[in-house]
Formats: structure tokens, sequence, C-alpha cells
């Protein structure tokens, strides 16, 4: 499935972002929830875009029903075993984070399935990039990509056929979900699904490797800030936009009681950059993460945490309101 939109530009030239959380064990009506709570957030103005992340399979078409609360959407996302929010970590409930692209960008979303994930990335990558004829010789935004649980590649597996058509201007943070469905297709079941913004956006990416048995809780948080720090730092004094982090399943649970002091801290990073609100700072659990671009190579890093800061085009802070 793809489906490309262009921006209005009725509506205004920045970056729109919205976030919706729900907590709730019917996934389907939590993600509609969520979506609502997102769409608030955007004032009435269409979104181009929607992630979707739940901890269960929704019981019903989940992309008839986000559209029929916020229009013609592309969609994309999958399910996980927990979702990182203002309030912790929930494991039921959904995640929806609403986009509105700036003036003169573009959104695409594509699902593909495949014998092999390899096969399946480059099919999305070529289905995303049909529709956006006016690109450049390699399209510069950023990519979320999500792959089925059990398909038989690591993240990074899924990052290397992917570049080799979009380039190295399109970063991309991969992660293997704790389920076998991702969504975002209509009849077949996909592989993978993937969901990309093409503009001039700022966008920065961080790393946190594994933690280490001999490393310490400390040690693995102080990590995980250098990689938020990273992220908010390609910015260059921008305000951020949105600020997602994927963290590998088995990361959370090597820290224990500690792992919510992590996720205090690089919400607390978050907050140092933009100031006492700062921007929408959420995530999800992961299998697997890899991520691409920035300083960040496509290698699999058990146990690791990665973290994308998305900005806004524009140098006018009064306007980012």
């Amino acid at each position: 499935m793809l489906q490309e939109l262009s921006p209005s530009r009725q509506m205004g030239s920045v970056l729109r972002i919205g976030v919706g959380v729900q907590e709730g064990s019917d996934a389907l009506e939590a993600a509609l929830a969520a979506t609502a709570s997102a769409r608030a957030d955007l004032d009435g103005a269409a979104a181009h875009l929607a992630i979707v992340v739940t901890t269960a399979s929704p019981g019903g078409d989940l992309a008839r029903a986000i559209r029929g609360v916020v229009g013609p959407v592309g969609i994309t996302g999958g399910v996980t075993s927990g979702l990182l929010t203002e309030h912790g970590l929930i494991v039921e409930g959904a995640l929806v984070i609403l986009v509105r692209n700036g003036e003169g960008a573009v959104s695409g979303v594509a699902a593909t399935s495949g014998r092999k994930l390899s096969d399946a990335a480059q099919a999305a990558a070529r289905l995303v990039l049909a529709g956006w004829p006016f690109r450049g010789r390699y399209p510069r935004g950023i990519s979320l990509a999500f792959t089925a649980h059990g398909s038989g590649a690591a993240a990074g597996g899924f990052l290397t056929p992917w570049r080799e058509l979009m380039g190295p201007k399109m970063r991309t943070v991969c992660g293997v979900m704790s389920s076998p469905i991702v969504f975002g297709a209509s009849s077949t079941p996909a592989v993978t699904s993937v969901g990309c913004l093409e503009g001039a956006y700022p966008m920065g990416l961080g790393l946190a490797e594994a933690m280490q048995p001999e490393h310490d809780a400390d040690v693995a948080i102080h990590g995980s800030v250098e990689a938020a720090r990273s992220a908010l730092k390609w910015l260059e004094e921008r305000p951020a936009r949105l600020v997602l982090a994927l963290e590998s399943s088995a990361r959370y649970r090597a820290l224990g009681a500690s792992a919510e002091r992590e996720w205090t801290a690089i919400r607390e990073q978050v907050r140092q950059h933009d100031g006492r609100t700062g921007a929408p700072c959420v995530g999800w659990l992961c299998d697997e993460v890899a991520a691409y671009g920035r300083g960040v190579h496509p290698v699999d890093v058990p146990g690791a945490l990665v973290v994308a800061a998305l900005g806004d085009a524009t140098r006018d802070h009064d306007r980012l309101g």
C-alpha cells in the first residue's frame, strides 16, 4: 500500500505534530481515543501521516477506523510490548502520532510483503519514491520502519537494502516489533511498514549501545542521555517538534528498577533543550532497533536504544508557537 499526500499551502508552512496516548486493553478502542487526542493537537488541520503503535492486535480494520476520525491519512506502525509516555511505561494501550507536513514537504507510507526482509525493504522504497515525482536524486528526510516479528532478519537487515534506493540523506530508524502484525496493508500480511517525511526539516539521531554485564545502571543511563543529546544537537538550537525513543526490550529488562530513571533522564534532556515545557517525547519498545544517518550506522546492537529528534525548517521561533 502507498499513500502520498502534499500539504495545503493554506494551513501554514510549519510542521505540526499531534500526540495521543490512551491506556486500555481494547487496542482498537484505545487507538481511536488516542487518535482523537492527537487530532485535537492539530487544531483542525489535516494530518498527512499517522504513526500508530498498539500493545495488542486491534480487533478490526484499524486503518479504516482511524481514517474515519482524521480523513485520508497515510498510516504506518505496529504492535509492541510497551509504550514509553509521559506517564512512564504503558503495557496496555495505544500511541498515535499525527504529522502535518510543512509547506513544500511530502509524506509517504508503504507496507510490503516478501519472502525476505531485504526484498520487502526495497519494494517499500520503490513505492514511496514513486509517489515523490519531484524529488531530488536522493530525498532528504526521516523515516520510521516497523518490521514484523519473525521476519527472519535483524533491524539492520532492513536498513541496508532500503538505503541502496533511498540514498544517504533519508535518515531511518527501524524497529523489529514484538508481533508479526504491522499496520498499513489492506489485504495480505506485511513484513514491513514504513512512514517517511521528505523535507528540509532539521533532524538528528543518537544511539546508546548495549548495557554490558560489567556496566551498572548509571553507565547505561549516561549512554541514553548522551544519545538524546546527540540527536538534539543536530537541530542547531531550533526547538524540537518531536522526540522519539525506540528501546530494545532486552535493555529495558536489564535496567530493571532503573528503567524508569532512564526514561526520566531522557525526557529531562529534551526539556533542557526546549525550555520548561519541551517537545513531545514518546517511544516504544522493540525486539531490536537500528538506525542510519547523522553519525549512526546500521549495525545491529543487541540491547540498543535510538533517539530521533525532529525540528522545523523555519528559524522564526514565534511561528513555531
